[in-house]
């Protein structure tokens, strides 16, 4: 009995606290508020927003809540209390009124992995000066035969390598593509350099963190994933002192060439930060990208072969060995209608955080300053009201003008993605070469899932065939 009594006494304690912490959420949720539930205390709804799902739907969390709720809900989410957005209207509020109504607002941990000078973290005049810097240096490559005759060659390369394989794990083939085109675009490194090598492994290591418990303790992933940035840092940090040493100018015209070749605003810190987000876009959310677009295309039998007509037209107005321009690039028109309705049914990104920086009231909802706000595209994605038939992949659905205004597959506002055309680029000529030489098939247990980054059950396992093969043993 002894020992009973102080288990009960600590009993009593906890469900005092329990109960003032119930309390406490009770009295600072201001009225007016969306319907919804603010889950546990200090935990929220968290774990199950998170839980993995396939990313080519919405989920069982966002479903039942908006069946309960409304598609605005209030919610207790990463360690605040949030409204989450699955209505479009109010989505493009949010995302057009960006330093206005709302400011981005990432969890603190992101902070620790991305670095404090990210485009996805910083805000205001740094924003723009970073995006910026960007965003002309891509407007002034894409469309040069330098860059588009490296994509080309690259994706040749990659075929090649394929010829005598029977099955590949394609998520992580097309992974080596744009991260060797990343470092030879960014940093002039060719993919099979030992600091190509180097680089790639800890960015391996870096990505894990994205998907990881925030606990800084040795060993552990997060913890290893600042760690990889840390190196990642310095190693730009090498490349950039040796460039200044030699005064290289503009000699290798790469990006880092372009920060250093004219009188930059940037700092040291903010040049390195810029690379990484570069390199973290044009590697990991452009291959997923890809990796949904085969998964949907090994579905999809009728889109797959009007995509194949439009590249054999293509190919039949060149002379042989002669390389695709930007004029070829213009004509893929059904190719972007691909890319589009992949964005759209993939989901490479679920959600944006961000923060009310006063009250809001929108459509009858009310926002309290300091509330986080989760606008989500996947749900306005997978809306019956604005898409017919929204669970089907139909790139014809992109002919109507009017379904470009229902989906952000890149984002909006002043925050649109500013590596976008970079990477329709790439995927087009990636997929000219793909669509012309082999068949695949996709295993019947894999498929894209959501945590919330997306990853593949099998990481896309392909059985795969070159075409000629194919036309030799019908003949």
């Amino acid at each position: 009995m002894v020992g009973v009594f102080p288990l009960l006494i600590l009993a009593i304690f906890l469900g005092l606290g329990l109960h003032l912490l119930l309390q406490l959420f009770a009295k600072q949720e201001p009225a007016n508020l969306p319907n919804g539930t603010m889950g546990w205390p200090l935990f929220g709804e968290t774990l199950g927003f998170l839980k993995s799902h396939r990313s080519n739907s919405m989920g069982n969390f966002l479903l039942e809540h908006c069946s309960r709720y409304g598609r605005v809900f209030k919610s207790h989410l990463f360690g605040s209390p949030t409204v989450v957005s699955c209505d479009h209207e109010l989505n493009l509020f949010v995302l057009q009124n960006e330093e206005k109504l709302f400011q981005v607002s990432y969890p603190k941990a992101m902070h620790g992995i991305l670095g404090k000078f990210s485009l996805l973290i910083v805000s205001g005049d740094i924003h723009k000066k970073l995006r910026n810097t960007g965003s002309s240096f891509i407007s002034a490559s894409k469309s040069k035969p330098e860059f588009l005759n490296c994509v080309e060659e690259m994706s040749i390369s990659m075929m090649d390598s394929w010829k005598n394989c029977k099955e590949i794990g394609f998520h992580k083939e097309v992974k080596k593509f744009t991260f060797s085109l990343m470092v030879k675009h960014l940093l002039s490194i060719e993919p099979e350099e030992p600091l190509a090598f180097k680089i790639l492994e800890d960015f391996q290591t870096y990505m894990k963190g994205f998907v990881s418990l925030p606990v800084y303790l040795p060993g552990t992933p997060y913890a290893n994933a600042v760690k990889a940035r840390a190196r990642l840092s310095a190693t730009v940090r090498e490349i950039m002192k040796e460039r200044k040493k030699v005064k290289l100018g503009i000699a290798k015209k790469d990006f880092l060439d372009v920060i250093l070749s004219k009188e930059s605003t940037l700092s040291d810190e903010e040049t390195v930060s810029i690379m990484l987000d570069m390199l973290l876009g044009g590697y990991e959310t452009t291959a997923t990208l890809m990796a949904l677009i085969v998964y949907f295309l090994a579905h999809a039998p009728n889109a797959l072969e009007h995509l194949k007509q439009e590249h054999n037209a293509i190919r039949k107005n060149k002379e042989e060995g002669e390389p695709l321009s930007w004029e070829d690039y213009r004509k893929m028109e059904f190719t972007m209608n691909v890319v589009y309705e992949a964005l759209r049914c993939g989901n490479v990104v679920k959600i944006v955080h961000r923060v009310a920086l006063q009250d809001v009231k929108f459509k009858g909802y009310f926002i309290p300053s300091g509330w986080k706000v989760l606008p989500v595209f996947t749900a306005v994605h997978f809306d019956p009201s604005l898409h017919e038939n929204p669970m089907e992949f139909n790139p014809w659905r992109w002919t109507d003008k009017a379904t470009s205004k229902k989906v952000m597959p890149f984002g909006g506002g002043p925050r649109l993605c500013p590596g976008a055309e970079l990477a329709k680029v790439e995927i087009a000529f990636f997929l000219h070469h793909l669509v012309l030489n082999y068949r695949w098939k996709t295993m019947a247990d894999d498929f894209p899932l959501a945590y919330p980054y997306v990853e593949f059950k099998r990481g896309l396992l392909l059985e795969i065939e070159p075409i000629e093969d194919m036309a030799a043993k019908q003949s």
